[in-house]
């Protein structure tokens, strides 16, 4: 694997560095640096930022040209994920339009709906949500109840969906519901697009443990979808499905090695200033185990950018990627609540950066797929052991 950059690269690099320097909100980065505290002005700023990324040329940076993208690589990608992470810039709330719906849709759309879906998802003209996980089946994915059944025209659909990030915000939602009952439990599912302001379609807020409200609870109830409105062929969900999660085990979170890294040079600044811990062996020794997870987690990614560079597919190696970023930032999370103690506990502002990602890093060995689902995954597709 190449793991030098080209000179053009490395210019792409330094102007993203040099646009962040001059657009970010002065005083980023330090304790304070989720955004706003209100849920409406948190909103309207993440979406300003977004919105200014894709004026500077920043977003879909390795889709085609002809459906509003830069027409660059993977590679270009990779950088710019890690030049937002280093900084630790806002993540924006159209997240999944960006990093699972466009790409699902550039791998198994029509060239009408690339054509339709992808400058809107660029252009922030659609926000979207994922309607996947239900209350019974969250890492049984295919095990969904939510049915759809044709009626004329139309499909009627009825169901409940959970954790739906974004929710409500969006207008558009990815959904994945049964389409024949009487089909083996991975087929007869569809992956339906879905306007969030049909009649019958219901939003209600789930307050996280971060006190942040970004996941919510959908109903469908008799939620009427356009025939034609669908990604890939009906009955035929589940592939689809498998691509959407694909990208967000691997390709969506290629950000993270350089956001974890930011996260623990902050928290190295803190630790030296408390010389008995600094000067402790364990704290010492898991300094040295989590910069080197960290930089495993950057060829992990490098790997990844490279793969799909060169026309390759992520297959199940998103699996590992997944696993070990989510169970990777737990334990960075961990040794800053060491580092930090008493701090940590008593609502200490220089530790309320650590607090939140803390709580934040719990759900991360649960969506897009539990740690127990990813062995699995790479025990049996991987290594060829019995289910």
């Amino acid at each position: 694997m190449d793991l030098s950059f080209t000179p053009g690269q490395q210019a792409f690099r330094q102007g993203l560095r040099d646009w962040l320097a001059e657009n970010l909100a002065p005083g980023w980065g330090g304790p304070r640096f989720t955004g706003p505290d209100d849920e409406a002005e948190n909103a309207r700023f993440q979406i300003d930022w977004e919105r200014r990324l894709y004026a500077a040329g920043y977003q879909g940076i390795h889709w085609p040209q002809a459906y509003g993208g830069q027409g660059l690589t993977a590679v270009e990608q990779l950088i710019a994920a890690e030049e937002l992470g280093r900084v630790s810039a806002p993540e924006g709330i159209n997240t999944l339009g960006k990093e699972l719906v466009g790409p699902i849709v550039l791998a198994v759309g029509s060239e009408e709906q690339k054509k339709h879906y992808i400058p809107r998802i660029l252009r922030l003209d659609d926000i979207w949500c994922q309607g996947f996980s239900e209350p019974d089946a969250g890492s049984d994915l295919a095990g969904l109840r939510t049915r759809a059944v044709l009626d004329g025209d139309h499909w009627v659909v009825n169901g409940q969906k959970l954790w739906t990030s974004f929710a409500h915000h969006a207008n558009k939602c990815i959904l994945l519901a049964r389409t024949d009952p009487d089909a083996p439990k991975h087929k007869g599912l569809t992956l339906f697009l879905l306007d969030m302001d049909t009649p019958g379609v219901t939003v209600r807020p789930l307050r996280q443990i971060t006190d942040r409200h970004e996941f919510n609870e959908v109903f469908l109830e008799d939620v009427r979808i356009p025939a034609g409105m669908h990604l890939g062929a009906v009955n035929e969900g589940w592939h689809a499905a498998v691509g959407v999660l694909g990208f967000e085990r691997a390709t969506a979170r290629l950000y993270r090695q350089a956001r974890f890294q930011a996260e623990f040079d902050a928290l190295l600044k803190l630790l030296a200033a408390r010389p008995d811990k600094a000067s402790d062996g364990w704290f010492r020794q898991q300094v040295g185990a989590h910069a080197a997870d960290l930089n495993v987690l950057r060829l992990l990614n490098l790997k990844t950018a490279s793969r799909i560079a060169n026309g390759k597919g992520i297959g199940s190696e998103a699996s590992i990627v997944k696993l070990f970023w989510s169970e990777l930032h737990q334990r960075i999370m961990a040794f800053a609540s060491e580092v930090l103690d008493e701090a940590f506990a008593n609502g200490d502002p220089e530790a309320e950066r650590f607090r939140f990602l803390y709580l934040q890093s719990r759900a991360e060995t649960i969506y897009a797929g539990t740690s127990e689902i990813q062995r699995n995954i790479i025990a049996e597709r991987m290594l060829g052991l019995p289910r």
